[in-house]
């Protein structure tokens, strides 16, 4: 039967081999016909360039190929990683229930990452963008919402327990997270802890409440929103000691997140009877407070978050009603620029990728 590897090639090139020095060849040889396994396709596009180049064929098809061998073990031919990074991450119902999606700051090239018969919400972006942690319908009870960890492109879901208000340590190698234990049987007893993104290694860093934290870019402190003397305020930590407490306040405020250096704080914060609530920055010394939106009655604005170099803040506006609408909004950390970034009355939750 003939070998259709060697069809259309003279004896001397099917007998033609590479060598190469051994110790372990009497002859002090290793013999390789690596040019035997090319497809015949290839063999012939190689061969006629070789007898244009009069090169002999099969050590030119030997030497393309232990290139090729070369650089793809090298990585040099992989395909290119998509670029996650400066990508906004939002939930929304646009679809049915809420589900996970992201897009360019300016609201071009919406993709949707999460989907099927689970709500997915308050996703949360890793240091490195690679990965994304979120609340899921999934496993959620009465007891609390289940957390999930997985790709950024939806895939290798892992559950990782029941817990909300997650956060990234700055290195990428745990999440920290509340929960409440007590949520069925009405005890009041939230705690703070950290679990390893591969859902390992879950422990209890606080039995203190500190509701929606944020954590400093060089993983030392720990700031978030605690009652201290009938008001709130933001009480920062050394982290994870949980020592040397600074208060900052009072304010009356819901979230905070530090900026991406550091050196300042976004939170929300409300006043009155009527909760107006808008978007301030202060320093993380507790030094220079001040507003940045306005907001009316009807309108609250929460959940703000950095841009990368640190200019820009995203927020969620809660327009209240009989229906009631969830926008996102984007302005420079100086109060200026304000505006929509999509026209979506539904997004509900939102993070910007470093």
């Amino acid at each position: 039967m003939q070998n259709v590897f060697y069809k259309g090639y003279s004896d001397s090139e099917k007998s033609s081999e590479l060598t190469m020095p051994s110790s372990t060849n009497k002859k002090g040889k290793v013999h390789l016909t690596i040019h035997k396994f090319c497809p015949i396709f290839i063999r012939d596009i190689l061969s006629d360039l070789s007898k244009k180049l009069h090169i002999r064929t099969s050590l030119f098809i030997n030497g393309v190929l232990l290139v090729s061998i070369f650089f793809i073990s090298c990585g040099i031919f992989e395909p290119e990683q998509p670029d996650y990074h400066n990508k906004i991450l939002f939930s929304s119902r646009r679809s049915g229930k809420f589900q996970l999606y992201m897009m360019n700051p300016d609201g071009t090239d919406i993709e949707q990452i999460t989907s099927g018969e689970y709500w997915h919400n308050f996703g949360k972006w890793s240091p490195n963008a690679q990965k994304i942690v979120c609340n899921t319908e999934e496993e959620t009870t009465t007891a609390g919402m289940e957390m999930v960890v997985m790709n950024t492109d939806g895939s290798e879901r892992k559950l990782l327990g029941m817990g909300n208000q997650m956060s990234w340590y700055p290195d990428g190698s745990k999440i920290i997270f509340s929960y409440w234990p007590g949520a069925e049987v009405a005890i009041f007893d939230i705690k703070l802890y950290s679990v390893g993104s591969n859902g390992k290694n879950m422990k209890v860093l606080s039995d203190k409440y500190v509701g929606n934290h944020t954590i400093s870019p060089d993983g030392q402190h720990i700031a978030f929103p605690m009652d201290h003397d009938s008001s709130t305020g933001i009480t920062i930590l050394d982290f994870p000691g949980f020592d040397n407490p600074k208060y900052i306040g009072p304010f009356g405020l819901a979230d905070a997140e530090y900026s991406r250096k550091g050196d300042e704080i976004a939170f929300s914060r409300h006043i009155g009877k009527e909760l107006i609530t808008d978007i301030y920055i202060i320093n993380s010394d507790g030094s220079n407070l001040r507003k940045i939106t306005n907001s009316t009655s009807e309108k609250i604005y929460i959940e703000p978050c950095w841009s990368p170099d640190g200019d820009r803040i995203i927020f969620i506006e809660n327009v209240s009603g009989i229906n009631e609408e969830w926008f996102l909004y984007m302005i420079n950390k100086d109060g200026t620029d304000l505006n929509r970034v999509i026209d979506d009355n539904t997004v509900r939750s939102c993070d910007w990728s470093k």
